[in-house]
């Protein structure tokens, strides 16, 4: 998820080599918890919006080894038409390490939401990264009602990321099996995040991130579905800190 400043925005950029019969460097980053906090003047998640101003921030720990758990929280106010204004919470973990000049992720992250702005999300995190660009998949279950009338529906994204200098760039994609027989939503959806970022002053980092996304909405009345193209421009603030 693009955030403010967290070990779950890294997940691409840390890496896991899962032979003991390999020589594994771990993470680069110093053992320890921190915070971070940060606003943004509109939250959007993988092309789809969440809210619009939001007040974030989270709590990490990482280990010498690789391993690293956090959580991270966020205001929600719209999305998917009827729902509440709420919080997001999310939960995660995982392992990271490099060998031989190539990054390899594993992680695990749940999303959890209250006032029933959105179902529960379980989600696994895989990451391969090499001379600066990181491919990574996610799939996940969503608790919702899928086409074949189960209570759980399958998804995954898949995204692209890399830096040029002080830009971030990433490309990604979105799949749901979800069943629209009940209300609307969006079934597929492609977006691209461009970020600009730099430090403010000492410890304090802005960052300006234009966001395109072209979804396939589907509905009772629209089964095939129809497309909607939107567009965001957002501002951020964010800083993170050492606790121990």
């Amino acid at each position: 998820m693009k955030k403010t400043f967290s070990v779950k925005s890294l997940l691409v950029s840390m890496a896991i080599a899962s032979s003991a019969a390999l020589s594994v460097a771990p993470a680069t980053t110093q053992a320890g918890v921190s915070g971070n906090l940060g606003a943004v003047t509109t939250y959007v998640y993988r092309g789809i919006k969440q809210t619009d101003a939001a007040g974030q921030g989270g709590i990490d720990y990482e280990s010498d080894s690789g391993l690293y758990a956090g959580t991270w929280l966020s205001n929600v106010g719209t999305g998917h038409d009827g729902n509440e204004d709420g919080i997001e919470y999310d939960l995660y973990g995982g392992w990271g390490g490099s060998f031989g000049g190539v990054d390899l992720g594993i992680g695990y992250i749940g999303y959890f939401y209250t006032n029933g702005f959105d179902s529960m999300y379980n989600e696994l995190n895989l990451s391969v990264g090499f001379g600066g660009v990181t491919l990574a998949f996610n799939p996940g279950i969503y608790d919702a009602e899928n086409s074949d009338g189960d209570s759980t529906t399958n998804y995954y994204n898949v995204n692209v990321s890399g830096d040029v200098g002080p830009i971030s760039l990433e490309l990604g994609y979105n799949d749901w099996d979800t069943s629209y027989d009940k209300g609307d939503g969006v079934s597929k959806n492609t977006y691209l995040n461009v970020t600009y970022s730099r430090e403010l002053f000492k410890g304090v980092d802005g960052s300006i991130t234009y966001t395109g996304s072209y979804a396939n909405l589907q509905s009772a009345d629209y089964p095939s579905g129809e497309y909607e193209v939107q567009s965001y421009l957002i501002v951020g603030i964010s800083t993170s800190f050492d606790i121990k």
